[in-house]
């Protein structure tokens, strides 16, 4: 590996005009400064690119693509095909990430040669840029267990990896009939061939606001069947009675949002009931989920 080896930013953007500055300004910020820029502008309506035109202009280390509205998977598999780098990173066009952030994660690759992907811990901001005080971490190790059967926080969003060219071009890009789970489909398949490693130190400041994409059930109910298809498919469950587990759990998912912030309780029992005939020790669980025990 080269003493400094050129990382592909890529930045999907859709109506980000009001934050939009800010999270390439932190780009530009870098330590690690043998970088190129790729925003790929998914068909927004808004004034995103005469907002950020002379950060643009200023760097030719910067491309800004358009595409038609196409969603943020086309929108990040666009910007890869047009990338050049030995390393990429998916960065949200709402995000922040720290100087120290590609530094850090580069060295992290170099400690290990069998890392596919590293990622690091986040703060959270509000809208306004101020911090709330609440940071998450992830995990480091054989992850794929884990991610499969929702045992936390496993690699947090696509603004917090670093992932090796050879590793995408190995397991693929981000399916497109994806949307809110586009990531975490990802993150099995490169789990299920390369370890994953963690800068188990803040790096960047994931953005809460009203424009996020984790509002809307019925997306996130076609996003998790679909993910969890697709690993069947792909024969990434070691069993099957891990098979069923892993299903259950993400019934219990669906059917807890479904019957909570969805306020469609005959839905929500729908997934909680398959997720106990699935795996009929889920009962306690479900028990305990509908009536707080």
């Amino acid at each position: 590996m080269s003493n400094s080896p050129l990382v592909s930013v890529i930045i999907p953007a859709y109506k980000a005009e009001k934050y939009l500055a800010e999270t390439v300004q932190s780009v530009f910020d870098q330590t690690h400064q043998n970088w190129e820029l790729l925003i790929v502008d998914d068909g927004s309506p808004d004034g995103q690119e005469q907002a950020i035109a002379p950060l643009v202009a200023a760097d030719n280390r910067v491309q800004y693509i358009k595409q038609k509205n196409a969603g943020v998977a086309a929108a990040r598999n666009h910007g890869f095909s047009k990338s050049k780098g030995e390393f990429v990173a998916f960065l949200d066009a709402d995000d922040v990430w720290f100087a120290n952030n590609l530094q850090l994660k580069i060295a992290k690759f170099e400690s290990n040669p069998a890392y596919g992907l590293v990622h690091s811990d986040l703060a959270i901001i509000d809208e306004n840029s101020v911090p709330t005080g609440e940071t998450k971490q992830g995990k480091e190790g054989q992850l794929l267990h884990d991610l499969l059967s929702w045992q936390g926080t496993c690699i947090p969003t696509p603004s917090s990896i670093l992932v090796k060219r050879t590793v995408i071009e190995k397991v693929g890009l981000f399916d497109l009939e994806l949307s809110n789970a586009a990531d975490q489909e990802f993150f099995f398949r490169v789990a299920s061939q390369y370890l994953i490693g963690r800068v188990a130190k803040v790096t960047w400041q994931y953005r809460i606001h009203s424009q996020n994409m984790h509002s809307n059930i019925a997306v996130m109910e076609k996003d998790a069947l679909r993910a969890y298809h697709l690993a069947e498919k792909n024969k990434l469950f070691e069993s099957k009675a891990f098979r069923n587990l892993c299903f259950s759990n993400m019934y219990m998912i669906v059917g807890a949002s479904w019957w909570g912030d969805g306020h469609n309780k005959w839905k929500g029992a729908t997934y909680l009931l398959k997720a106990i005939w699935v795996y009929p020790p889920a009962a306690k669980k479900v028990i305990q989920k509908i009536f707080k025990v």
